[in-house]
């Protein structure tokens, strides 16, 4: 790769019409070529460069930084279901997701949370249940892999190092990839568009039915928020190929927030004390 031609690229980058990416494109036939390389000692020039780039492109590197917090709402479509989703995320990392849906006349509520230390999730109905741990693969990927505000400033940025992992597709559009290995070295692919430099695509190892796969997200629609290009819909893809569709009806900046609301939930399930037994 000729690394002295992404600067000059960033020019043309900015006289690209965003609208060129708000329309849908077909699921990339292509499978990321993932290999398992140890961290870098550092980022490398490229990825620095893509990163820089991508911030410049979408609002610049200051309006990333204020983006203090976002609560989305919309719905997402996945195996023919439908369920309307509330998302808080912060930029430290925290973030609650809330779903509901109604079946066969009963309406669910879940709710799966991560306080920048633990995660939890709880049922609250059609029947109330205590908070429960959230642990396993499954959580790594809710932990880590993000629909909004990815560690590419501070403070998140902090934990990773980035490295250029080469060339791939995103839809037919060739793209830069980068590999950035998080504070347990968890890793997240990134996808740079190659002519607007937008993220078109991101996303890590999860599981489907208990088998490990890589999910990914694919921007297919963007929307300023606050003077931040935000994905306003995405894809899901397992192993490249799309199988659900989030669409965000709403997108708040900068809420005032109780950080209270990330945190396990106290059990308000009665104890029955039983009376000693008399000797």
């Amino acid at each position: 790769m000729n690394y002295l031609k992404i600067a000059p690229l960033l020019l043309l980058a900015c006289s690209v019409p965003c609208a060129s990416w708000a329309q849908e494109t077909p699921a990339p036939t292509e499978e990321p070529e993932v290999q398992v390389n140890p961290r870098p000692k550092e980022t490398d020039k490229a990825s620095r460069q893509l990163i820089q780039n991508f911030l410049a492109v979408t609002g610049g590197k200051q309006a990333h930084i204020n983006l203090r917090n976002i609560v989305a709402k919309g719905t997402i479509e996945e195996a023919g279901k439908t369920k309307k989703f509330e998302l808080i995320k912060t930029q430290d990392g925290k973030r609650k997701l809330t779903f509901s849906w109604r079946l066969l006349g009963r309406e669910y509520v879940e709710v799966t949370s991560f306080d920048g230390v633990n995660a939890w999730t709880q049922k609250l109905s059609p029947k109330e249940f205590p908070a429960k741990p959230y642990g396993g693969r499954d959580a790594q990927h809710f932990i880590n892999q993000r629909w909004f505000i990815q560690p590419l400033v501070v403070p998140l940025k902090a934990a990773y190092d980035f490295k250029y992992q080469g060339a791939d597709k995103v839809g037919g559009r060739p793209a830069h990839v980068v590999v950035g290995y998080g504070k347990k070295d968890e890793r997240t692919w990134f996808y740079f568009d190659k002519e607007t430099f937008l993220l078109t695509r991101w996303g890590g190892l999860g599981t489907i039915a208990g088998v490990e796969e890589y999910l990914d997200y694919r921007a297919t629609r963007f929307a300023k928020v606050n003077g931040v290009l935000l994905p306003k819909q995405i894809d899901l893809l397992v192993e490249g190929s799309a199988f659900g569709t989030i669409t965000f009806d709403s997108i708040t900046p900068n809420v005032d927030l109780d950080t209270k609301i990330f945190y396990t939930p106290i059990d308000k399930t009665p104890v029955l004390r039983q009376r000693p037994v008399a000797q």
